[in-house]
């Protein structure tokens, strides 16, 4: 508790030190006076805006939103304010930067900016749609999420790696192949066993909407194709427009489709918006590829090159998929579509804002890691519990606030939530530690630990699932994800002291 009144007294000096005439001179020698100005805005809207926007929330809506005003005070809130004026001013600046670096900044700012966007719309989203529905559509989720990853093959990380583009776009017609003849083998499944799935379920979506779950699938797999092959382009910019795209039409089309009472409205609002993404991404490959060059001959010979990806990659994604975003479908399963809802609802409010600041830290991470595995590990595993320490003073005040008050905090959707507030605390931990080993997690990569990181995740799933199914009959969610939650969290504590033991010791 110490360390962490430390840290909001730390952070309250760093914004007090920001606005000192000497300090803002500095930053306008180092940094010049667009930079500067940018970094004024952040503060202003962080500062000023922020409180404005809380209390008129906390007067017009909820007065929840009143607890949240002192917020930007005493933490630091720049993952929502930064994406914001970055995407303005990129936005209104042309010629500034390179193509290169503003692409790079435009990708960035985007796909933060598409995270928020739910985040947003999520309290009108509760208003118009019961549990129940959130339920539904969080098992849809997680069946799409966890078949699409894998419906290529893994071809689609193949994408990146030859040298020729011409191999590259041939791997590109193994993926679209694989994710068509993936998603009709899942329609197949669903229509054989749909009645057996509802029954272990008690879910409409196996009986009368069974399939929309292949659409889908192979929609999220072309997208996916199609995201490696414009990265292996170096077109940021349409990533991150694509990104916006798909974030904005999936929650406005659904929020429209629950203003008009339409049933599956947030599963449709879903489809839609893969379909306007996949429609632009097969225009924009279409248009910027040589489709002459897929050939029969090219095919076979890359499909037998990266025959691995299909063998030992698919496999470990599925797993990971599965102990990552599976616990909706466990609920689902075990507990019915009404308490899958509470849990899709809690665990996606505080992902969003967690996931921005730990994707921005993994990225600079990996970077600096992939550097100094080579030249100097003692200043890796610094670095490594340096970037830890610091997201766990984030997350650790973050998620007890939000575990203490939860209910309270939940009710902003409507009293039907306060149940999502309540059970946000039987899984904090697991949350906390998860999240205290994603911004590092590319050391697994680094140091070559794929098939200890498959042995992780078919482990974490198992106990995931014995916890589900063993306290079932007690008829309450909490004490399974209570077990559940502590069996992840020690998962990722051994496998996080692992991983520092061999920053140092592994040759």
């Amino acid at each position: 508790m110490k360390k962490i009144i430390n840290y909001i007294k730390q952070n309250w000096d760093h914004k007090i030190s920001f606005w000192k005439i000497k300090n803002l001179k500095a930053k306008l020698f180092e940094y010049g006076p667009t930079f500067l100005t940018i970094l004024i805005i952040i503060e202003l809207l962080e500062h000023i805006g922020l409180p404005i926007l809380f209390s008129w929330l906390g007067l017009n809506v909820h007065e929840a939103f009143l607890v949240a005003v002192p917020a930007p005070f005493i933490f630091c809130l720049h993952f929502i304010t930064a994406p914001i004026v970055f995407f303005i001013y990129i936005r209104i600046k042309k010629k500034k930067y390179s193509e290169f670096k503003k692409n790079i900044l435009k990708l960035v700012t985007t796909i933060s900016f598409a995270q928020l966007i739910p985040l947003i719309i999520t309290p009108l989203l509760t208003q118009y749609f019961s549990a129940e529905e959130f339920g539904l559509y969080g098992l849809y989720i997680s069946i799409c999420s966890i078949l699409g990853v894998i419906a290529a093959g893994r071809y689609d990380l193949a994408i990146m790696l030859p040298k020729k583009n011409k191999d590259a776009i041939n791997i590109v017609a193994i993926g679209i192949f694989l994710s068509i003849a993936s998603s009709f083998l899942f329609l197949i499944i669903l229509t054989i066993f749909k009645n057996k799935l509802f029954e272990i379920t008690q879910s409409e979506l196996f009986i009368k909407y069974y399939f929309f779950i292949p659409i889908s699938i192979l929609i999220i797999s072309f997208n996916q194709i199609f995201m490696v092959w414009f990265n292996r382009q170096k077109n940021y910019s349409l990533i991150g427009d694509q990104n916006l795209l798909k974030s904005t039409s999936n929650s406005f089309s659904s929020l429209f489709l629950g203003i008009k009472n339409i049933s599956l409205g947030m599963i449709i609002g879903n489809i839609i918006s893969l379909f306007i993404t996949v429609s632009f991404n097969i225009y924009d490959f279409l248009k910027s590829s040589n489709m002459s060059l897929i050939n029969r001959r090219d095919i076979v010979k890359n499909f037998k090159k990266y025959l691995i990806f299909l063998k030992y990659s698919t496999i470990s994604n599925l797993f990971n998929s599965l102990s990552s975003i599976g616990l909706t479908l466990l609920i689902a399963i075990f507990f019915g579509t009404k308490i899958a809802g509470f849990y899709f609802l809690a665990e996606r409010i505080i992902s969003i804002p967690i996931s921005i600041v730990t994707n921005s830290v993994s990225q600079v991470y990996f970077q600096k890691a992939s550097t100094l595995f080579y030249s100097n590990k003692k200043e890796l595993f610094e670095l490594t519990v340096n970037v830890q320490k610091k997201i766990f003073y984030i997350l650790f005040p973050f998620l007890l606030i939000i575990s203490v008050f939860g209910g309270y905090i939940f009710s902003i959707f409507g009293n039907e939530w306060i149940e999502s507030g309540l059970i946000l605390k039987y899984f904090a931990i697991f949350i906390l530690f998860k999240n205290l080993y994603s911004p590092i997690s590319t050391i697994g990569d680094i140091l070559k630990k794929q098939k200890l990181l498959l042995f992780f995740n078919i482990s974490l799933f198992f106990f995931q699932l014995c916890s589900f199914y063993f306290l079932k009959e007690y008829g309450d969610i909490k004490p399974a994800l209570l077990l559940s939650s502590i069996f992840g969290a020690i998962h990722y504590i051994i496998l996080n002291i692992y991983m520092r033991k061999k920053i140092i010791y592994d040759d």
